[in-house]
């Protein structure tokens, strides 16, 4: 049970392009949602805290 609890608290980075410009963006995805906003150093697009990825 503790690996399970380990596996679901684990951070994952992914990188996708910006919506809005097209720039790399990086997500932190823990349980299936962002961990902390996604922001694009492009031009300031930002996805929320909290949406599922």
């Amino acid at each position: 049970m503790e690996g399970c609890m380990e596996a679901r608290a684990a951070i994952t980075i992914k990188e996708i392009p910006c919506p809005n410009c097209g720039a790399d963006m990086e997500e932190f995805i823990r349980d299936g949602a962002l961990a902390a906003d996604a922001r694009c150093e492009a031009c300031g697009y930002t996805i929320p805290a909290g949406t599922h990825a």
